[in-house]
């Protein structure tokens, strides 16, 4: 059997690891690179433009929630923006987001002063505030460690206004506002399952609500915000979790912030996703059987409390579906978060089947292995099989100690052994450019064999250097090793050789059908005449009915000559022209009749109308 080079590397390229793929309680975790590509987001926030200061907010408590420092100048030159365009008159979110900058900042002086705080505590109780304006009041107020006023009657407030709009919006700084009002705000506990309820579910496996990555932020806060309540089960927090994890490419600092405001408050939740996850690669090799396995919160943290020991439910081998190994311990790692699980096994792909308490997660492992050449013999056969087969023992890596000599009656056999089967087994042909193929197969008696028909497989005499190729997904060590050297004399009885499928093809010429016999020219000339004849009859009658010209004015001369230059063009086009060529024209041409007849029709109305 023949293949080609470009098979052999496709064969080849098997070798790079089998994706796995973890059904674990979540897909992952917010790792150091996603932290980088973060801060270069929220680094934008910082750069200072026309009045806004919320952008700045966005920057300050995502860089808080990442535990990372802020720099000197960004701290001196964002404190002088928020306090040249402070402006609490402006709007309650963007109040509180200048004083929550100037505190995460640590800005120097005070930044509001009592008129302000009276202002505020009067938006919390005025009627007219909406439920956003509600919210952020509270919240500016908390952060000035100011008691809110009167919570029964914001409570009243928090319900009429979503009893006029009830949208996930609103709901979500409802949330947010109650969880402000102490007991007052309990209330809003009696929400929490409509709310979960009206989370979208995609696949099974991710949890989200209308209005994307803010929103969904916007309520998992909220919920988890209310004091002693559980919004989340395991399993729907998973599910969340697994939704914010496909939002990490998200390039704007808000959506950053939301991102990390609803990943910090599920992982300090009671229901705190559990990641597992392999390390690196998910390859081990015979002797380094070690696979390490990562067990964190959604940052990669350490869980608190430890959800239970680290367990390898099963281990099966995928060629045989075989359990090899159950209920293995793992061990611990080189960090809080690591664990080892070691894969002492044959070379091969295995599914692992891992459990961390009541959390599990399952994914592919391969084990690979090298592989040894036991023994290799070369020869030749005669095609016939007058003779007894002769074989050279050959030893890896060396090579033959002299070149075979064979001709079109003769086989070139291979047979060889190796330690354990590989999916890949060739051997090579090649003479310059030129190349050919050959697959091993194995006997009854588990040994490879190749048998060469050299007058049918060679198109030509010459020199042909052999090579043995050995690879696998699975093999540590690929072998190519040159056995040596064959000189094959076809003679007489050597096919022709094949003519190159490149360059110019031959010449393909057409002959076109003889034309058919015409009418006679009597009968041609009759059916013109026949065409042509209400043409005549029209002129006919123009003659004796006679042609009123009285009533034919200078306004009529636009629209006859619009006529007249339609016709002609259809005249060039039975000729000469093109369908392309005639519709450029006519689109102009159409026009200028359709609007002159226009004019024409409303003159000829004009002047009826004057005769009544």
């Amino acid at each position: 059997m023949k293949i080609s080079t470009f098979s052999i590397l496709a064969l080849f390229s098997t070798l790079s690891l089998l994706a796995y793929h973890t059904h674990a309680s979540i897909g992952g975790y917010i790792s150091l690179s996603d932290k980088k590509k973060f801060l270069q987001v929220l680094s934008k926030s910082f750069n200072i433009e026309g009045d806004d200061v919320s952008s700045s907010y966005y920057g300050a408590k995502g860089l808080k929630l990442l535990n990372e420092p802020y720099e000197k100048s960004v701290v001196s030159d964002n404190c002088a923006h928020i306090k040249k365009n402070f402006n609490p008159a402006k709007n309650m979110e963007s109040t509180f987001n200048a004083l929550s900058t100037w505190s995460l900042l640590g800005c120097q002086g005070s930044l509001h002063n009592s008129a302000n705080i009276k202002d505020i505590a009067a938006v919390v109780e005025n009627d007219k505030s909406s439920l956003l304006d509600l919210r952020y009041a509270a919240e500016t107020l908390s952060l000035l460690k100011q008691a809110i006023p009167n919570p029964t009657k914001v409570v009243q407030l928090i319900q009429a206004k979503l009893k006029e709009d009830d949208s996930l919006q609103n709901i979500g700084h409802a949330l947010h506002l109650s969880a402000l009002l102490g007991n007052a705000g309990k209330f809003a506990q009696d929400r929490i399952e409509d709310v979960v309820v009206q989370a979208d579910e995609v696949d099974g496996k991710i949890l989200q609500w209308e209005g994307g990555l803010t929103t969904t932020s916007l309520l998992i806060t909220g919920l988890l915000r209310l004091p002693g309540a559980t919004p989340f089960t395991p399993v729907q927090a998973e599910k969340l979790a697994n939704y914010l994890l496909t939002r990490k490419t998200v390039q704007t600092s808000k959506g950053v912030w939301a991102l990390l405001e609803a990943a910090t408050a599920l992982s300090a939740s009671s229901v705190s996703p559990v990641s597992i996850s392999v390390v690196g690669s998910a390859q081990v090799t015979v002797d380094k059987p070690e696979l390490r396995i990562q067990v964190s919160d959604l940052f990669g943290q350490a869980l608190k409390p430890a959800p239970g020991a680290v367990v390898a439910q099963s281990v099966k081998r995928v060629a045989d579906d075989q359990v090899v190994t159950s209920k293995q311990a793992l061990t611990g790692g080189s960090s809080t978060t690591e664990f080892v699980l070691v894969l002492k096994q044959e070379p091969g792909f295995y599914h692992v089947v891992l459990s961390v308490g009541s959390h599990t997660a399952a994914f592919n492992a391969k084990i690979s292995g090298p592989i040894s050449i036991k023994s290799l013999e070369i020869g030749l056969s005669d095609a016939d099989g007058s003779s007894a087969l002769k074989l050279s023992q050959v030893t890896y890596p060396g090579k033959l100690g002299s070149t075979l000599q064979a001709d079109s009656s003769q086989h070139l056999v291979v047979k060889f052994a190796i330690s354990r089967n590989v999916h890949q087994a060739f051997l090579r042909l090649y003479s310059g450019r030129k190349e050919i193929v050959f697959v091993a197969e194995q006997d009854t008696s588990k040994q490879y064999k190749v048998e060469v028909n050299l007058a049918k497989e060679l198109s030509n005499s010459g020199t042909f250097e052999m090579e043995l190729i050995l690879g696998d997904a699975i093999v540590m060590n690929p072998i190519r090793w040159l056995l040596g050297s064959i000189e094959v004399s076809l003679g007489s009885e050597a096919p022709q050789a094949t003519k190159p499928i490149r360059g110019p093809k031959p010449e393909i010429k057409h002959l076109f059908r003889p034309a058919e016999k015409r009418p006679a020219e009597a009968v041609s000339l009759f059916f013109t005449a026949l065409t042509a004849s209400p043409f005549l009859i029209l002129l006919i009658l123009w003659g004796k009915l006679g042609i009123n010209f009285g009533n034919f004015t200078v306004v009529a001369l636009p629209f006859h000559a619009g006529f007249g230059a339609s016709l002609a063009l259809f005249t060039l086009f039975w000729l000469k022209l093109d369908m392309f060529v005639t519709c450029a024209w006519l689109i102009p041409i159409g026009g200028f009749t359709f609007l002159s007849g226009h004019k024409l029709l409303s003159c000829i109305a004009r002047s009826r109308k004057q005769e009544k």
